[in-house]
This record gives structure tokens, C-alpha cells and sequence, in this order.
């Protein structure tokens, strides 16, 4: 027994230090060989799927990323990162769905309410999920709850953008940038704000030229075929069908608006 958990201990030591190095490729070799032991502790079990699934995610392999994350959740259905990363699992997909993951976060949350990533992450997938008011009301209180945290912010950023509140995203990287001091920090808040700029100036331009276009009729000063049918004469001719019987044919005729003048009052001096 104690030479299965040497061997285990120090396939799991390997692990850790092959992803310390950055080799994603010969982790996911040994992980598998480690996840291929049946005496594998249930702990070592859930957070080897958990690895697995994490860096399947990094080299965008989502199927297979899921599966091992499906397969963490069963061994220790307590543990909210599980339930976190199975969501991005669907929601990087291409093919993903954003209903899933919104399900997946929302149960992060659950386990973790104070996590403000978890409910950055939930209240954006909500608004994909055209769950506008609980989507804003949950990226709120993250940017409440976590207003220097970048990673949050920027999740928090996108979501407003995407539910079409230009205005809350102003205010919560103005508050954003008064806290965050760091030049790293403070040039990527400054994209956030460009980017809320631009969503701004396209919504302006596309009112205005959707404007534009409502009034072009009236400035236009030519005629103009109204998208209804106006009866201005009706003319009717009688026709003799096959059977004897004679029906009545209605024409109409469309005549060009004249302008309207006032109608003066006659007075008697004038007669």
C-alpha cells in the first residue's frame, strides 16, 4: 500500500512539475497515465481531471476538456472551479452553448457567492442568454464586490457592452481607474475605456443614420409611394361573365396630392 502511494505521489509530483515548466504536452501525457490507475485516490482523481480539463481548455480541445471536467464534478460535485471551468469549456467553444455555461456558472456561484470572477462570468453568459436585468444585476455587484480587480473588470466591461449599457461600463471603469494605480493595470483599463468609446460613437452613427433615413421623404421634396394603398377614385364597369350574369369590376385610381389652401370667410361688404 505504501508503495502504491510512493508511485502515485511521485507521478503527481511529476505533474506538478512538468506544469511548472510550462510543457502542456508531456503534462497531459502523464496525466493520462496517471488517470489510467484504478487504486487512484478519489482527491488525486478529481483534481487530475480538473488539470486536464484546464489545459484541454488553453489548447482549445473543448470536447475533451468537458469530459474531464464532467468526470471532476462526479467525483467531488462540492468543488466550485469545477463547475467554473466546465462553463468556459462551453463558452469558448465555437460550437459551445452559451445556455450550458451560463448553467455551469451559476452553479460556481452557488458553491462560491463571494467569488466575484464566478459572478462576473454568470452575469455575462446571462446577458448571451438574453437575460438582460439578472445578467446586469449580477456584473454590478461583481464590479461592486471587486471594483481593482482587472480580470473581473474586463469581464464585467464586455457584458455591459454586449446588454447595451454603455453608461454603467463609463462608471465602473471611471471608479476602476481612480482605484488601480499600476501602469500595466492602468493601459489595459485605458483600452476598456476606448472600447466603451467606439460601441459609443457606432450606436450614435447608426441612430443618426437610421434617422436620416426615416427623414429622407420629407426633405426629399419629390413624390413618394407611400408603402399603403389610398383609394382616391373608384370607377366601376360592369362586366358580363360566361354565365350570363353581369358583375362589377372596381378600378381605382391613385391621383397626385394637390396643396391645400385656407378657405377666407366671405364677408357681406365684399359682395
Amino acid at each position: 500500500m505504501s508503495r502504491t502511494l510512493t508511485l502515485i505521489g511521485a507521478g503527481w509530483a511529476s505533474v506538478r512539475s512538468s506544469v511548472a515548466h510550462g510543457r502542456r504536452t508531456d503534462t497531459l501525457i502523464r496525466l493520462r497515465s496517471l488517470l489510467a490507475r484504478p487504486d487512484l485516490p478519489t482527491s488525486v482523481a478529481c483534481e487530475a481531471h480538473r488539470l486536464a480539463g484546464e489545459l484541454l481548455i488553453e489548447a482549445e480541445q473543448y470536447p475533451k476538456a468537458r469530459r474531464h471536467l464532467r468526470l471532476a464534478a462526479g467525483l467531488v460535485p462540492t468543488h466550485a472551479q469545477t463547475f467554473y471551468f466546465w462553463g468556459l469549456a462551453h463558452e469558448r467553444d465555437p460550437h459551445g452553448c452559451d445556455r450550458l455555461a451560463a448553467k455551469q456558472f451559476r452553479k460556481a456561484c452557488g458553491l462560491e457567492p463571494g467569488n466575484s470572477t464566478y459572478r462576473a462570468a454568470f452575469g455575462r453568459a446571462a446577458v448571451r442568454c438574453d437575460r438582460l436585468k439578472r445578467g446586469v444585476r449580477e456584473l454590478l455587484a461583481a464590479a461592486t464586490a471587486a471594483p481593482g480587480d482587472i480580470a473581473v473588470i474586463r469581464v464585467v466591461t464586455e457584458g455591459l457592452i454586449e446588454a447595451g449599457r454603455l453608461n454603467a461600463a463609463r462608471q465602473v471603469l471611471n471608479k476602476a481607474r481612480f482605484l488601480c494605480f499600476e501602469i500595466a493595470k492602468d493601459r489595459e483599463l485605458a483600452d476598456l475605456w476606448e472600447r466603451v468609446r467606439f460601441e459609443s460613437a457606432r450606436c450614435a452613427q447608426r441612430e443618426t443614420t437610421r434617422h436620416r433615413q426615416d427623414a429622407e421623404f420629407a426633405t426629399d421634396g419629390g413624390r413618394v409611394v407611400l408603402p399603403f394603398v389610398r383609394l382616391a377614385k373608384e370607377t366601376r364597369t360592369r362586366t358580363k361573365s360566361e354565365s350570363g350574369s353581369s358583375e362589377s369590376t372596381r378600378r381605382d385610381v391613385v391621383s397626385i396630392p394637390r396643396p391645400h389652401f385656407p378657405r377666407l370667410r366671405v364677408r357681406r361688404a365684399d359682395r
